[in-house]
């Protein structure tokens, strides 16, 4: 892959996706993180393309502090998990890796499925009607496509859904998930959970009174509900984040 020579401070605007020095910095990299960063991408570089390099050079440990950081919910958009879609499907082209600790896979077709038992796992889906199941801790997930349906019973999911007609269970703590596409249905069972949503979207947050877990629920447009706004619940009360 070859890089241009003059090192990009700023993103462009109109990129997202797009990966700076200066954006890795405020993260925290580490200075060797950056040295190798100013190497491979003095321009910077879309998200998609330094995973794929960090991969390339069995940089994981990098890759998974990158996609911690980009895939924050605050900063997840429709372009972010396409760009995670295509760079998973690079990395992984031709690997079987659905059950151990850290596996990653990448479905580009309609109607997938896919069980994740170990930890850390991270999928991308692009096509419709996606199903996916994560037992272990950390997973991330990322759809594309309209009417994907996912299970995380793991503490410290994270999910992305741009697609219409998304349906999700998070039974962990500490999960977190944003629905760019119309008339989600997001269900927490685990504390400490956040989400938003799309347009005619619908969640169910939970907190504990300190007697009982109990339910609260969300529904965009009504109760000063916005699409698009992180919300989780303090002392029984929904907040932004």
């Amino acid at each position: 892959m070859t890089h241009a020579q003059v090192e990009q401070q700023t993103a462009p605007e109109n990129n997202p996706t797009q990966i700076t020095l200066l954006k890795i910095r405020e993260w925290g990299a580490c200075s060797d993180g950056r040295d190798w960063f100013r190497e491979k991408f003095p321009q910077g570089g879309t998200y998609g393309d330094v995973m794929t390099d960090l991969y390339a050079d069995k940089r994981y440990s990098d890759a998974r502090w990158l996609a911690d950081k980009a895939f924050d919910v605050k900063n997840i958009s429709a372009d972010f998990i396409e760009s995670d879609v295509r760079s998973i499907i690079a990395a992984t082209e031709g690997v079987d890796v659905d059950s151990g600790y850290g596996a990653r896979a990448a479905f580009s077709g309609y109607g997938a499925q896919a069980a994740f038992s170990g930890n850390d796992a991270q999928a991308a889906f692009l096509g419709y009607d996606a199903q996916a199941a994560f037992l272990g801790y950390g997973a991330r997930a990322a759809f594309l496509g309209y009417g994907a349906r996912a299970a995380f019973s793991g503490y410290g999911a994270r999910a992305a859904f741009s697609g219409y007609g998304a349906q999700a269970a998070f039974s962990g703590n500490d999960a977190q998930a944003e629905c760019t596409g119309e008339n989600a249905t997001i269900v927490f069972a685990g504390l400490n959970g956040s989400v938003s949503l799309g347009k005619g979207g619908a969640a169910n947050l939970t907190w504990h009174d300190g007697t009982r877990d109990r339910f609260v629920h969300l529904y965009e447009g009504e109760d000063g509900i916005e699409a698009g706004v992180l919300y989780t619940v303090k002392d029984g009360k929904v907040v932004r984040l």
